[in-house]
């Protein structure tokens, strides 16, 4: 690595002087840019990208094909960096292939910071760069260096001999300062950096310090971006000032408040742009101390007050007029040592007794009118008389392990009017107790922190009718005085804060009872890390406005583990962020109507957890559960569809066990989308429990966070299966639609026998029903169902608009099918040649309704099945399949089936036809047995020729058969050896007369074995066409 410095004093002239490097035609493919000490490389890249991109570039040696400027300074992903080079080169195909991995991602549970190029992509990427000079303008916020591996990772050809391709990149930007960032640059070719020619320093680091803020501005939010680069530079300033003199004796605490600081002191305006800004600055606070080059900064103080053991209070300079911001830390010296002793010595020379030297902290502040923002640190002053009383401009008050004097209260003060304008009001460690005078006069505090304190101390704070709190923080409070006392005030009682809007109570171990925020309808954010002694949190004590909630213990900061056992938050229907670790006592878990994307099991470590209930998740998209033996869920409902309508507020309403014909089933789930199981190890969750699994795109209308936490669902369809008869509309007009449906329902669904039930087993061995229903095109519904394959014993398909076949050739468990109104279906199940196996040998019952394209229930692609395949399936039930010419090829027997049912197929030649790869004339001779063949209903079935296509279907137990409008059928099942009574046949006259009853090996005549029974309406059929012909 070849390292170069330029000299320039501003960005313009540091970007000619790179385009010039840039011309040379060397090796030199990776080039850094640093910068002036760190600062101003990202602007410099973009000035270079902007000019190249220009017609004012004649240079024959600077032509560069394309120029591809990525600014990825706000680093998310590297998949993320590959979807602004596919938006640079105008690759449409690429970024829809991002989206789709995305997607897929978000099922798979892989964070976004984690996701790596697609390598389709940077393939598309080289294909378009192969052939062109380029030039890869490159702003890396990441902590990792682009080698070249990586960067033919996404695809940029840049060892192409004679083309002179290169990237100049930097990982620079944002204010990103760190001396350490250099180490981490190690495979370029040419390291360059930047210095000054001009000797005024002051003014050429000013115009590069709002370079920097001028690049946050323009890669910002709304907010940010309307900040002026000045405003953002003092911004900067004040941070890297005060950090770099006063950072190792004062704990600024720049996470929590560093946006407090600007407001307070009056370079923001605004809470909200400054919250903003702080998330756009990089948050590492190691800058190498350019402050003092730029600006003025004597306004902001960070000064150390040294206490001697011997000699006590030493002096203390008072705080200029000028002075807006002032942070004091007193420290404790040892006078022992050498140096300490010359130090002493230059406190107390005679010099240094002027007036402006103080011997005490109680006139320090008469001064300082214009000081807005005062932190005290291990200070120890009278708290019924403090120093700051008379700064009346005050707006942040900070007081970190100070003292009460413990003297003489002396007069009593009548004015707290320094309290007057505070904005900003932090504790820590500092145990004074407010008076009600006190308290009255904070009516415009804003943000109260407090950590370290006796609660009680602060029980009026808690009380005081003051609505104007947005930010309340009580960390690791100290209980001195009440422990373990039930008739103890409840110290926390927050029900007068309307306008909070985030609340930090983390660390108090001894909290037992959840606070009242019913009526905290700002409220978006509670963090109860480390609140190990919470029983339950419930929805009746949560806004519905909440985004985020944390609770985390068993963890390095919080080691204890947590003892919740519920936690609700069942209505929060903007609730997105959740962070739960630690629970081992957790039994109950309620994200109702919440917004949640993620839900980490394993993180939690609630291995009691019994009841896990996501009703209207819509937006879930995977549940990390590695093992879902821990916990073993005796409740599990999921339901990501909308389907289940929150009553009222959506709260206060406990999901009963889901009824699904008398049969209760201990889980639900409803998927929007399928890929949401491959987070489940289906097979282990049903070992012991009813399952049902519930596939579905419905239209749904669904309000998300109305104030009150209501979930609207309008489903255009039933989750149940409708038991009402369809027929063909366009056979009547439509004013008689309703009466036509009356007419048809009573007339044909006396006629049906009603579905079988369920068939579930006993609880010890578990149950699985799997339902899937859709208006919309399902991703990977075929892929998915193939989960199901193995274990499921109950398919409920319906009301889907997409799938034309159901995956999967055996379905080994499955006792119970019901298939209805899915028109795109063309075979219900393809079962594929595979030698000799078994398919449904455990079917019992099948039910298919209204299949409008179906051809065949199981197709006739297989040649040898197993003789136990079909071997229990008992009830067969079909209607309104218009096009459906067979229903189940046979090359065995049928030993358990009991009930045939078909209606309105009006394309059915042969229910049963047997397997093809006999030829037709041994077909024809073969006898099939039906030994417990019962009833048999078909109706409105013209085409149908036989129910069985061998020669002799026999059915010795056969009870009743029903035939109504099937005049090409001409064979009745052979009912030798009957047992029991004469089967009643209920059908039309003409048809009887026209049946062929000889039947078996000697052509014997059984229509005595039968008893007739004709329709009691039943008219000759008028003949067809014109009468006058």
């Amino acid at each position: 690595m070849r390292r170069e410095i330029i000299t320039a004093d501003n960005v313009g002239v540091a970007a000619e002087n790179i385009i010039d490097k840039l011309k040379k035609t060397d090796v030199s493919h990776l080039i850094y840019f640093d910068g002036w000490e760190g600062m101003g490389a990202s602007a410099v890249l973009r000035t270079v990208a902007k000019r190249l991109t220009s017609d004012k570039i004649m240079d024959s040696e600077l032509k560069f094909e394309k120029i591809i400027h990525i600014d990825c300074s706000t680093w998310k992903s590297r998949r993320n960096m590959q979807r602004k080079i596919a938006k640079e080169l105008e690759i449409i195909q690429a970024e829809a292939l991002i989206d789709v991995q995305d997607e897929v991602d978000d099922f798979n549970g892989i964070n976004e910071s984690s996701r790596d190029v697609i390598d389709d992509v940077g393939i598309a990427v080289n294909d378009i760069l192969m052939s062109r000079r380029f030039l890869v303008v490159f702003h890396n916020g990441s902590d990792n260096e682009m080698n070249m591996t990586d960067v033919a990772k996404f695809g940029f050809p840049l060892y192409q001999p004679y083309r002179g391709n290169k990237m100049l990149w930097t990982f620079r930007g944002r204010f990103r300062l760190s001396t350490k960032i250099q180490d981490k640059v190690q495979d370029t070719d040419v390291f360059l950096s930047a210095k000054f020619q001009d000797k005024e320093y002051g003014k050429n680091w000013w115009h590069i310090l709002c370079e920097e803020a001028a690049e946050v501005a323009s890669n910002t939010c709304s907010g940010v971006a309307k900040l002026h680069p000045t405003t953002i530079a003092n911004c900067w300033l004040y941070i890297s000032k005060l950090n770099c003199v006063g950072r190792d004796i004062t704990d600024f605490d720049w996470t929590v408040h560093a946006s407090n600081y600007w407001v307070c002191d009056g370079i923001i305006q605004e809470w909200e742009t400054g919250d903003a800004l702080q998330q756009e600055l990089w948050q590492e606070w190691d800058d190498p101390g350019l402050y003092y080059m730029m600006g003025n900064t004597d306004n902001w103080i960070s000064t150390t007050h040294l206490v001697s053991s011997n000699y006590g209070f030493l002096p203390v300079s008072a705080v200029a007029q000028t002075v807006s911001s002032f942070f004091l830390a007193a420290q404790q010296i040892d006078t022992e040592e050498e140096d300490t002793l010359e130090l002493l010595e230059y406190f107390f020379e005679s010099k240094h007794y002027r007036a402006d030297f103080l011997q005490n902290y109680n006139d320090m502040f008469q001064h300082a009118e214009n000081l807005r923002v005062l932190k005290l640190s291990r200070c120890t002053f009278r708290f019924a008389s403090p120093p700051f009383l008379c700064c009346r401009r005050l707006r942040f008050l900070g007081l970190d392990n100070c003292l009460d004097m413990n003297i003489d209260a002396g007069e009593e003060v009548q004015s707290w009017n320094c309290f007057h304008g505070l904005w900003v009001l932090d504790l820590h460690y500092t145990q004074w107790v407010f008076s009600h005078q006190m308290i009255e006069e904070m009516d415009n505090v804003r943000e109260l922190n407090v950590k370290g304190v006796d609660p009680y101390n602060l029980i009026h704070v808690w009380k005081w009718q003051h609505n104007n709190i947005h930010k309340l923080r009580v960390i690791k409070t100290i209980d001195q005085h009440h422990e373990a006392t039930t008739d103890a005030e409840d110290p926390f009682t927050l029900s007068n804060m309307e306008n909070l809007e985030i609340l930090d109570l983390s660390g108090n171990s001894a909290m037992q009872a959840f606070p009242d925020l019913s009526k905290a309808t700002c409220l978006k954010t509670i963090i109860v890390d480390g609140c190990v002694g919470l029983e339950s949190v419930g929805p009746n004590n949560l806004p519905t406005s909440l985004e985020a909630f944390s609770l985390v213990a068993a963890s390095e900061q919080y080691p204890k583990a947590a003892n919740i056992r519920a936690i609700s938050l069942r209505g929060c229907s903007w609730l997105k962020k959740l962070l739960l670790s630690g629970l081992p006592k957790l039994e109950e878990l309620d994200l109702s109507g919440t917004v949640v994307e993620k839900l980490d099991l394993d993180t939690m470590q609630a291995e009691k957890l019994n009841h896990l209930l996501l009703l209207g998740c819509l937006h879930l998209h995977a549940i990390q559960w590695s093992d879902v033996r821990k916990p073993q869920l005796d409740e599990l409902h999921i339901d990501t569809d909308g389907v289940y309508h929150l009553e009222g507020n959506g709260r206060h309403n406990r999901l009963s066990p889901v009824q699904d014909d008398d049969k209760s089933f201990q889980s639900h789930v409803v998927v929007a989308d399928p890929r949401l199981l491959g987070s489940l190890q289906l097979s282990a969750i049903l070992e012991s429990r009813y399952v049902h699994f519930c596939i579905s795109h419905v239209s749904v209308n669904y309000n998300k966070g109305d104030g009150e936490g209501k979930q609207n669902v309008a489903m255009q369809y039933s989750s149940e299966p409708s038991t009402n008869v369809y027929v063909d509309r366009t056979l009547v007009g439509n004013m008689y639609n309703d009466i036509f449906d009356r007419v048809i329902a009573l007339s044909v669904a006396p006629m049906i026998c009603p579905c079988p039930p369920l068939p579930l087993e006993s609880k010890s061995k578990g149950s699985c029903k799997v339902e899937i229903r859709s208006r919309k095109v399902l991703q990977g519904n075929d892929i998915n169902l193939g989960l199901f394959i193995d274990i499921v014993d109950s398919l409920n398909m319906h009301d889907d608009f997409w799938m034309t076949s159901i995956p999967g050739s055996n379905w080994g468990k499955i006792k119970w099918c019901r298939i209805e109104r899915c028109p795109k279906l063309h075979s219900v199940f393809n079962v594929r040649d595979n030698g000799q196996f078994m398919a449904f040998s455990l079917l019992e019952a099948f039910w298919a309704s209204h299949l409008q394209t179906a051809h065949y229930i199981w197709s006739m692609e297989f040649k040898h099945v197993n003789v136990d395949s079909f071997k229990k399936l008992q009830y067969i039930h079909l209607d309104f399949c218009p096009r459906l010419i067979h229903v189940l090829p046979l090359s065995n027997n049928l030993p358990s089936l009991e009930i045939i049912q078909i209606l309105y197929c009006s394309n059915l030649t042969h229910v049963f036809p047997l397997n093809t790869a006999k030829s037709k004339e041994t077909v024809t001779e073969e006898t099939i047995n039906f030994p417990k063949m019962r009833h048999i209903h078909l109706h409105e079935l013209p085409k149908l020729q036989q129910i069985c296509e061998a020669k002799i279907m026999l059915a010795p137990k056969l009870e009743t058969i029903m035939i109504r409008g099937c005049w090409n059928l001409r064979h009745l099942p052979d009912i030798t050896g009957l047992q029991g009574s004469k089967p009643v046949v209920d059908c039309e006259k003409d048809w009887w007369d026209n049946l062929d009853m000889h039947q078996g090996e000697d052509g014997y005549n059984q229509s005595s074995l039968y008893k007739q029974r004709y329709t009691q309406h039943y008219k000759k059929a008028m003949p067809k066409g014109s009468v006058l012909r």
